[in-house]
């Protein structure tokens, strides 16, 4: 799941941003009525356990992968303490610090399969957002599907008092159909870019 690797902030923020993905294998288990049944399963436990955000429910159904993004390392043990207890076959993957992460796993008596790093960014680094709070949302859209300027303008709408800032991370996490997108975290970062003069 290397599009959550990306994401921006400091160490206090990141240990608020926790990614689960559930994942049929092609041609191994994608095909049979009951993998269908047991990733649908996997969705009601990542659901029961209040995410920040998910990947709406229509796309359950026709989709290979389910995802959600928790802002909050108990819930995640409360999702992985379940997923192991009844042991569906859908390979699951959890994406944030990972000296949280291998906590956590050996909490519950898990083991690290396989690690994914990000290496940083390179390239054209002066075409990103100057404001690193804007990098901070963007990013938690690992296909990018929200723009620097959809964030500023809802920076300018919330300013002028025409949006809240909690329905303003509602409308970002929109165009992010994987679900990733943490609304709680981005409520924060909006807090503080509202607060920066331009």
């Amino acid at each position: 799941m290397t599009h959550s690797l990306h994401r921006q902030g400091d160490l206090k923020d990141l240990k608020r941003d926790y990614v689960i993905l559930a994942m049929l294998a092609s041609e191994f288990n994608d095909n049979t009525p009951e993998s269908r049944e047991n990733l649908l399963r996997v969705a009601k436990i990542l659901t029961d356990s209040k995410p920040s955000n998910m990947m709406p429910e229509f796309a359950w159904k026709v989709s290979s992968v389910i995802t959600a993004v928790y802002d909050d390392i108990k819930s995640v043990k409360m999702v992985l303490t379940r997923l192991k207890a009844e042991d569906l076959g859908i390979s699951i993957v959890v994406s944030g610090l990972i000296s949280e992460v291998k906590e956590l796993l050996d909490e519950v008596g898990l083991n690290i399969h396989t690690v994914h790093l990000s290496l940083g960014v390179f390239g054209k680094k002066e075409l990103l957002p100057k404001k690193k709070e804007i990098l901070e949302i963007t990013t938690m859209c690992g296909h990018h599907c929200i723009s620097p300027q959809s964030v500023e303008y809802y920076v300018d709408l919330i300013k002028n008092g025409k949006i809240s800032i909690e329905k303003a991370a509602e409308k970002l996490a929109k165009p992010c159909i994987c679900g990733i997108f943490n609304i709680s975290r981005a409520i924060e970062i909006l807090n503080q870019l509202v607060k920066i003069k331009n």
